[in-house]
């Protein structure tokens, strides 16, 4: 994968401009940390959850302003501009890290398995409330939810998970950390990635400061930061065209399918780009996933049936799959396993179509809109969309911003209005996906009438 030319610095601007920027930068990212702060050390009573969500919208805003002066001045901002958001966004990661997670009971779930790893037992054999594992509950185990299913998340977590529980300290708050640091590598791999795409630096502010990445995946405790962190950092391994280069790049990828496997859609875009050297990268993936499973392959199937549960099972939050399935619900009683069926040959489909296109892409630097994009589809095909799913498609946000996608990582977060997985509101899903629908058909007409104006004027 060969990055394009660097587009080029936009004219310097005046000091006092600079300076400007700098200080509304400086004040914006204040307030995405403050709201943040606040958001973060709230507890999960149904009266603080009005209180949360009106913090996260808040802190969505104020990042949307510091991403309209980043956006609007790309190249234009200083290397000190580039500095203030990379420092900024590790900030925001060390300090949101220590806060307990309340709204998500998941952690529990990365520090059970991680025990039982050390124990020398496989999470993937037995569930939590497995006889065979009674003799490792603690006082953590009351809060770990489905205890009747096994491990879902792949070797890579799994390892994660491990290592947190060998170390001496607050197992909590030592795993989020983990997640922080992986975040922070993220955050320092992305200016120097856009640069190398001819995108500016500054651009990364919209990883950096994103409140649904610092607020939800970090503070909330979600393993995701580990996955994102090792497809960006495969990125840029593909940047190099050594063997070497290659077989790094597939190791690196195999590591993030395994940390959690939202890479699986966009691997096959990597292997197309892969060449001249695509056994060694094909070399790489394989090897590493083979390796990565062995420890916990006498678990035989089992190696999969937690994932399996979830895929047939967790359903919430969707928009396609709910639409389809409400429409089939008067016609037949399996309108949900059809809808399932449907979304998933829809996505087929456009996989399909997205890779007839990167075929014919003339730049290699396509693959990231078709990494993109093949995650968006997927997300909006699922049957269930859980609002930190969608920090996997931030990062691509940097090297193509787009307003409604961006305004749908923010509207997402109505998810918190529902009873909390137990009940869920359809007008408050259906704002969740009417803001940026709304937002995206005003665009699509706004374009229209100016390139309607500009035919008219050139007739002139």
């Amino acid at each position: 994968m060969r990055p394009p030319q660097s587009a080029g610095d936009r004219p310097a601007m005046p000091g006092g401009a600079r300076r400007v920027d700098l200080a509304a930068l400086a004040l914006s990212g204040a307030a995405v940390w403050v709201l943040l702060w606040l958001f973060a050390h709230t507890d999960r009573s149904l009266a603080m959850r009005a209180r949360q969500m009106a913090l996260f919208f808040a802190a969505f805003a104020a990042f949307a302003a510091a991403a309209w002066v980043t956006w609007r001045l790309g190249a234009g901002l200083s290397r000190r501009a580039v500095w203030l958001i990379v420092v900024w966004g590790a900030i925001l990661r060390v300090t949101l890290a220590p806060a307990l997670p309340v709204t998500s009971s998941d952690i529990y779930r990365y520090l059970w398995e991680g025990r039982v790893i050390h124990a020398g037992c496989n999470p993937f054999r037995d569930a939590p409330n497995s006889p065979r594992l009674a003799h490792l509950r603690d006082r953590l185990w009351p809060l770990i939810g489905f205890k009747e299913v096994p491990a879902a998340y792949p070797p890579v977590a799994q390892y994660l998970f491990a290592f947190s529980d060998l170390l001496p300290t607050h197992r909590v708050i030592t795993l989020k950390a983990l997640f922080a640091l992986c975040d922070i590598g993220t955050v320092l791999l992305l200016p120097g990635l856009l640069a190398r795409f001819g995108r500016p630096s500054a651009w990364a502010l919209l990883y950096a400061w994103h409140p649904l990445v610092a607020g939800e995946v970090v503070a909330r405790g979600h393993l995701d930061s580990l996955g994102i962190f090792l497809f960006v950092l495969t990125l840029r391994l593909m940047l190099v065209r050594s063997r070497l280069g290659r077989a790094l790049a597939g190791v690196s990828l195999g590591a993030s399918l395994l940390a959690k496997g939202y890479a699986a859609m966009a691997a096959v875009f990597l292997a197309l780009v892969a060449r001249p050297r695509r056994l060694w990268f094909a070399a790489g993936l394989i090897g590493f996933v083979v390796a990565a499973y062995l420890p916990f392959a006498w678990a035989g199937l089992g190696l999969f049936r937690g994932i399996s549960l979830y895929g047939r099972h967790w359903v919430g939050n969707s928009s396609v799959f709910r639409v389809l399935s409400i429409a089939l619900r008067p016609a037949t009683g399996s309108h949900a396993r059809i809808a399932w069926h449907l979304c998933a040959a829809a996505f087929a489909a456009w996989l399909v179509f997205l890779l007839r296109r990167q075929s014919r892409a003339r730049e290699e630097s396509a693959v990231i809109e078709s990494c993109f994009l093949s995650l968006a589809g997927f997300f909006l095909l699922s049957p269930v969309l859980f609002p930190w799913y969608l920090a996997w498609t931030v990062p691509f946000l940097c090297f193509r911003p787009r307003p409604v996608w961006l305004l749908f990582t923010g509207s997402i977060f109505g998810f918190y209005g529902h009873d909390f997985y137990h009940r869920e509101v359809w007008w408050i899903t259906t704002i969740e996906y009417a803001i940026p629908l709304l937002a995206g058909i005003g665009f699509a007409m706004a374009r229209r009438r100016a390139a309607r104006k500009e035919v008219r004027d050139d007739g002139k």
